[in-house]
């Protein structure tokens, strides 16, 4: 299953993130997300997310919904690093996945594969290229 989390950057605002989980209504005047751009539509977009995936639906903006740099005018299936733009305020797209299962140990063991955990596969090279610690 996934979930999805928006990244906003609106103007004069510092960037904020969100989560979206279900039906999100999007603008200037709403109970859903409010964005403080003059540009932007009172009710501008909804974002619905349903079976693991995020629809974008202009709701009849007057300056429109921008995916990508092309105008939104149908719903719109949304993927990870898309980038929706609305007046001046821009909200970037990113999926989360459930994790994989723990990798399997087995006595001392731990069978860990490289891509799993990458950040510690890197530190581990860097370790050995440094050679032995001397005190």
């Amino acid at each position: 299953m996934s979930s999805f989390w928006l990244q906003i950057t609106e103007p004069g605002h510092p960037a904020r993130v969100i989560t979206v989980d279900g039906e999100v209504e999007v603008g200037r005047d709403t109970d859903g997300l409010q964005l403080e751009d003059p540009t932007v539509s009172r009710r501008h977009l909804v974002l619905d997310v349903q079976d693991g995936v995020m629809r974008c639906i202009d709701a009849g903006s007057a300056n429109g919904t921008w995916i990508n740099g092309e105008r939104a005018d149908d719903p719109v299936e949304l993927a990870a690093g898309d980038v929706i733009r609305v007046g001046e305020t821009q909200l970037v797209v990113h999926e989360a996945r459930d994790a994989p299962a723990p990798s399997e140990v087995t006595g001392d063991e731990v069978v860990v594969e490289v891509l799993d955990r990458p950040s510690e596969a890197i530190r581990d090279l860097t370790r050995a290229s440094r050679g032995p610690r001397r005190l």
